[in-house]
């Protein structure tokens, strides 16, 4: 009788220690030594990225340099209208939650640079990009605090989020936003990007004088852009600032300003303050009305800006983009 129950109860301890073997091999989780429970990990997958401008933007902006003596001339380059882009910001979200869970800032010292290896969790993501050269690109916080994030560091995000992307000068910007799917094996993804900013082209037909000064250019500016809505803030005025001296004697000499822009543009007064050098009494003081502002297009306001009368023309014409706008004052 005693043998019968020693085999019995043998028995169910085998059978409880399968059974528990049988739960371990079918988990996707790991077992926390401190309370004993199960915790899951979400398997990952590896997506290769290359990112670059719309092809209408630039013949060549995506481009891998060939190997030389030189490591540095190995890395890749992002380029528009010849131009490199110096900063890349990638926003990887769980499509179905919203939820951002990780943030990569590239600088274009990276080897990889526009051609990140991603890794990210198996299922639904959305990426949203942003390429730019404008000057000490900054992430902030919703308080206007600095999000600080390491450079060329897939970073997984805490409690403190980014809320928008900010500048001391805009230059020239592209974005833009895909879902993606990962899963088994390594995977890869084309992302084409859009330009988001304007361009005002402010152009003198005459000749600067020897005693030409600041030209202040004044209007409406968005100067951040909001990763949630993506798209660009509330705007506010704001001052660009020319140092016409340089070009005294010169004729046909323009100056060319990056504006961020809202996804169906937007209109502005754009004023100009002709200054004099060694004067507080300026050449002229210009006022342009209702000036368009468009995404991929360059806006032209052309005209006698040292011998200005009214009733000039002042032509907004469009480059970048073939439709075009012309007004007159």
């Amino acid at each position: 009788m005693k043998t019968r129950m020693f085999l019995f109860a043998t028995t169910l301890m085998m059978m409880a220690a399968g059974a528990g073997f049988s739960s371990c091999a079918q988990s996707d989780g790991v077992l926390n030594p401190e309370n004993g429970q199960q915790t899951s990990v979400k398997a990952k997958g590896h997506v290769k990225l290359s990112i670059s401008p719309t092809p209408s933007v630039s013949s060549s902006t995506m481009q891998s340099r060939k190997a030389s003596s030189s490591p540095a001339l190995t890395r890749a380059a992002l380029t528009a209208e010849g131009k490199v882009l110096t900063d890349l910001f990638i926003f990887d979200y769980d499509k179905e939650t919203g939820t951002l869970l990780q943030v990569l800032h590239q600088t274009s010292d990276a080897e990889d640079f526009a051609e990140p290896d991603l890794t990210l969790d198996y299922g639904e993501h959305t990426l949203k990009v942003i390429a730019t050269r404008s000057v000490s690109p900054t992430l902030l916080d919703a308080g206007g605090a600095d999000w600080a994030v390491s450079d060329n560091v897939l970073t997984v995000v805490g409690e403190s989020l980014p809320a928008v992307l900010t500048s001391t000068k805009t230059s020239d910007t592209f974005g833009a936003v895909q879902d993606i799917t990962v899963g088994v094996g390594k995977q890869s993804a084309s992302i084409a990007l859009d330009r988001i900013v304007a361009q005002l082209v402010v152009a003198p037909t005459d000749v600067y004088p020897d005693d030409a000064g600041d030209i202040t250019t004044s209007l409406n500016e968005y100067k951040a852009f909001s990763w949630q809505t993506f798209d660009v803030t509330e705007a506010a005025k704001n001052q660009r600032v020319y140092d016409a001296s340089v070009n005294a004697s010169k004729q046909n000499k323009s100056i060319a300003y990056y504006v961020l822009v809202p996804a169906e543009g937007y209109t502005s007064d754009v004023s100009f303050l002709v200054g004099r050098k060694g004067s507080d009494k300026p050449y002229a003081d210009i006022l342009v009305p209702g000036v368009k502002l468009e995404r991929n297009k360059i806006t032209t306001i052309s005209g006698s800006f040292y011998h200005h009368q009214k009733g000039v023309s002042v032509t907004v014409e469009d480059a970048w983009n073939s439709e075009g706008n012309d007004y007159e004052i």
